[in-house]
């Protein structure tokens, strides 16, 4: 029996102890605890994921006493893919063990990396008590801890000193918790460099900004000053995101900080959707498109107002969507614009492409989708850099496109009027040498009339004297024209003699002139006449063409005419010539009319 109860004892004992083991390990992967983070004048930069343990307070219900607890659920950072943890609700917490192995006293900079987390208090707790720091963006400037655009603290130790450090960070926004902790130097260094890298940023758009501005200024071209009022509104935004401004613009801009993010982003989605419409032209290009792109204005312009009005979390969610919505619409339009060729829409397309790959890294980490990195923290400022040079190149291709389009159109409109004033030239020289003929015509018959007769005559008369050739002019009274005339009236009068001027013609050689003094007279000057039996000859022909019946509504008509020609070597003038002829017409007529009469040349 004593042996038994041994046996008994022993197994209980094991039993006992197997118990306390297990319970041990249970408590140990329930309260996992990182190892200490040994720091000494060399160590690196040493991130803060992997070397520290998280916990989740989403009833915001701890404080640091229970966190203290050996209880409290903590977990490693390493059982995450980084210490981006979205939009959640309640504080994140954040421990850390450190131990100095420097050979004097030495401070560290515990910084994180995101600057627009709202409050962020560390406790510092070691053997001395806790010392408690205060950063983030809802804290006036002149109140963190560290005077740095993020939530930077220090860390000192003694040598072979051990603290934990306890990080409680709450925010409306993107719990962002990336950092790391570096020595003096290292941060320094750090801290110079990344304020260069925001200066050279802040520099670009500044510059860009006033480039556009004074080209507006000088070109009053309304796409240049959306331009610049995109830019602004932008420039905020980043301002808000890096923490530069409130170091620099709004310090004392407590509790509004907190919105100027949201605001100021959102707005600029708004003037983007502006900026695109006065860029892309689509009233003139694309109307269906042009009214989606105000649609989606009214809907920005709404979200803007929501920023203002709404809690700060959903606040930034709404920026995020409206943000993405607005940015890849823009980007689906500039491709349709480019399918439509309109001008500066290639790089317009490209500077959006730019912009939104920024956006969706950025909204995707907010949203904690994908890991917080260099890239995707910066990821909104790289793109819209890129996007602002390229939409800066875009405004003066269009530029020089339009001017290229407005010049081919001048060229065109020069090239139709230039035309046009041909055709009107022509009409005007076609017309004034209707007019001239008129002038010069006779109305009923067509024939040369007694200002044509007369310039023509002086001309003929020069030529013959210079020649020494005979020039003959013949004066033509149709004998029984006017019972003619007062029997079938004055339009069967007029139809005989354009039959006359038609038989004149006929007679004639081409180049002598037929012409018509008025009434039932004609005149015809004959240039180059040989001889006056020639002349006579001629005046014959006429007098048989004329003496033929000829047929008129049904009527046979019958006329003669008398005849009288002067010759001239051209010593006299046309008045004196035509007198002669006329004499000679009148002689020819009281002996007896329809015959020839020759008036012989003057001494």
């Amino acid at each position: 029996m004593p042996a038994d109860r041994r046996a008994c004892a022993a197994l209980w004992s094991w039993t006992l102890a197997l118990g306390c083991l297990l319970g041990l390990l249970g408590a140990l992967l329930t309260n996992p605890a990182q190892a200490d983070t040994r720091l000494d004048e060399r160590t690196a930069a040493v991130p803060l994921y992997g070397h520290v343990d998280y916990l989740l307070d989403p009833r915001d219900e701890w404080a640091l006493d229970d966190v203290l607890d050996a209880s409290a659920p903590w977990r490693p950072s390493s059982e995450r893919r980084d210490l981006g943890f979205g939009y959640v609700s309640g504080p994140v917490w954040l421990r850390m063990r450190v131990v100095s192995h420097a050979q004097t006293t030495h401070s560290w900079r515990l910084e994180l990396d995101y600057a627009s987390l709202d409050d962020v208090r560390l406790y510092d707790v070691g053997a001395d008590g806790v010392r408690e720091s205060q950063g983030g963006d809802t804290l006036p400037y002149a109140q963190r801890s560290i005077s740095h655009r993020t939530p930077v603290f220090e860390i000192t130790l003694a040598p072979g000193e051990r603290r934990t450090l306890y990080l409680r960070v709450s925010s409306q926004g993107s719990m962002t918790l990336s950092g790391s902790l570096m020595n003096l130097a290292d941060f320094e260094r750090h801290s110079q460099v990344s304020y260069i890298a925001h200066a050279l940023y802040c520099g670009v758009l500044v510059a860009l900004g006033l480039y556009n501005l004074l080209l507006f200024l000088a070109l009053r071209e309304r796409p240049y000053l959306n331009y610049v009022l995109f830019m602004i509104a932008f420039a905020f935004s980043v301002l808000s995101l890096n923490g530069l401004g409130a170091q620099y613009v709004w310090p004392q801009a407590v509790p509004w900080s907190n919105r100027i993010l949201p605001i100021s982003l959102t707005l600029a989605a708004l003037l983007a959707m502006i900026f695109a419409r006065s860029f892309l032209d689509t009233r003139q290009w694309l109307p269906r498109l042009d009214r989606v792109l105000i649609a989606l204005s009214c809907a920005a312009a709404l979200a803007l107002l929501g920023t203002m009005l709404l809690p700060v979390q959903n606040a930034l969610q709404t920026m995020s969507l409206t943000g993405l919505l607005v940015t890849l619409t823009l980007l689906i339009s500039s491709f349709v614009c480019v399918g439509y060729k309109v001008p500066g829409a290639r790089l317009f397309a490209l500077a959006w492409m730019m912009l939104l790959s920024g956006a969706v890294l950025l909204a995707l980490r907010n949203f904690a989708l994908i890991p917080s990195n260099f890239m995707t923290l910066y990821a909104m400022q790289i793109g819209s850099g890129l996007e602002m040079i390229l939409l800066s190149f875009a405004l003066a291709a269009r530029f020089n496109e339009l001017k290229r389009q407005k010049e081919a159109a001048l060229q065109l409109n020069e090239k139709v009027l230039a035309q046009r004033v041909a055709e009107r030239t022509e009409a005007l020289e076609t017309a004034n040498r209707r007019l001239r003929d008129m002038a010069l015509q006779d109305p009923l018959t067509g024939l040369a009339n007694r200002t044509a007769l007369q310039q023509q005559l002086e001309q003929a008369l020069a030529r013959s004297q210079r020649s020494g050739q005979l020039l003959a002019v013949m004066l033509i009274d149709l004998d029984g024209f006017k019972p003619i005339n007062d029997q079938y009236g004055h339009a069967f009068g007029d139809r005989v003699l354009a039959q006359v001027a038609e038989r004149l013609r006929y007679a004639l050689r081409e180049s002598d002139l037929p012409a018509r003094l008025g009434g039932d007279e004609f005149v015809l000057v004959c240039e180059t006449v040989l001889s006056p039996e020639l002349a006579t000859q001629l005046a014959q022909r006429v007098l048989q063409v004329l003496g033929e019946s000829m047929s008129l509504e049904g009527q046979a008509i019958s006329l003669g005419a008398s005849i009288g020609i002067a010759l001239s070597l051209g010593q006299e003038d046309a008045t004196e010539l035509i007198r002669r002829a006329d004499a000679a017409m009148y002689r020819a007529k009281a002996a007896g009319r329809n015959r020839i009469e020759l008036a012989p040349l003057p001494d």
